[in-house]
């Protein structure tokens, strides 16, 4: 923590973050970048090493990617927004997504959970109505955060098409 406040004063009294980067061998000078704008949003408290092991649910991870398709941010400004430690998370949950669709977001011990659940409502077969209204509810908005996701990717993408087209 204080090797960050220290750079981060450092940055802020003028000294630039590839001159820091080289002085202190960190890397990569956006590493530096990153402390920068963390303790402008959040102070020295956003500095404080983290506890390993955060779980995010798969709700919170579609926002998130729906935030950052929305305002069109990169995966560091979004991590920056939602107080994830680094943009590389962000980025490995839109590769998931990607590739394995809404359920790519989920944590594997909320499937298993979710399915053992479901195995054994079903075979009890005593669901109340209240909690297959929140469960069907809870469905509903992950559907439509996905439909609107999917619009703005595919949005974009129409966008970046017609760029290289007038490009040419």
């Amino acid at each position: 923590l204080d090797f960050k406040v220290k750079i981060v004063n450092e940055f802020l009294d003028g000294c630039g973050s590839t001159t820091l980067s080289k002085k202190y061998s960190i890397p990569n000078h956006s590493t530096i970048m990153e402390w920068v704008h963390t303790y402008q949003l959040r102070g020295v408290s956003g500095l404080r090493p983290r506890k390993g092991g955060q779980k995010y649910s798969g709700m919170f991870k579609a926002e998130v990617l729906n935030w950052r398709n929305q305002n069109m941010a990169s995966f560091s400004e979004t991590a920056l927004h939602f107080n994830i430690p680094a943009g590389s998370t962000v980025c490995r949950w839109q590769q998931k997504y990607e590739s394995l669709g809404i359920d790519g977001l989920r944590h594997e011990q909320d499937i298993l959970l979710t399915m053992n659940k479901n195995v054994k409502h079903n075979s009890e077969n005593h669901l109340s109505k209240e909690d297959e209204l929140k469960q069907l509810k809870k469905e509903n908005l992950m559907l439509r955060v996905e439909n609107e996701f999917l619009k703005k990717v595919d949005a974009l993408a129409q966008k970046k098409s017609k760029q290289k087209k007038s490009r040419k």
